[in-house]
């Protein structure tokens, strides 16, 4: 019985170092959610912005997204490891008929930020 309780604290005591240990470390420019922004032109109502998010709900890796009409701003949150390329993104948002300004995201990607405007 004594064994078992040494064990289990010791058990106990490993974990917590292990997380300490794992909370210290430096936090990395891919930490936190993998987000994209897409800033589209030619939104003007609700049922515009609904056909967007139909288009991009079908994409593989996509695991949240919001869409705020008033900025035409389609925010979409990837999974971890997910990317989406400018090609992709741009040729969804052309086949719900509209069109992309910029593309931007918050990690590092292998795909540039995209500017119509460049």
């Amino acid at each position: 019985m004594r064994t078992l309780a040494m064990a289990l604290a010791l058990t106990g005591a490993l974990t917590l170092t292990a997380t300490w240990a794992a909370a210290q470390e430096p936090a990395t420019a891919d930490d936190g959610p993998r987000i994209i922004e897409v800033t589209i032109l030619g939104m003007a109502c609700p049922f515009c912005s609904y056909g967007v998010q139909q288009k991009m709900k079908r994409l593989e890796g996509i695991v949240d997204m919001e869409i705020d009409l008033n900025k035409g701003l389609a925010t979409v949150t990837v999974a971890d490891g997910k990317d989406l390329s400018n090609e992709l993104l741009i040729r969804t948002v052309k086949d719900a008929g509209f069109e992309v300004a910029k593309i931007s995201r918050s990690f590092e990607s292998e795909f540039p930020d995209y500017d119509r405007e460049k």
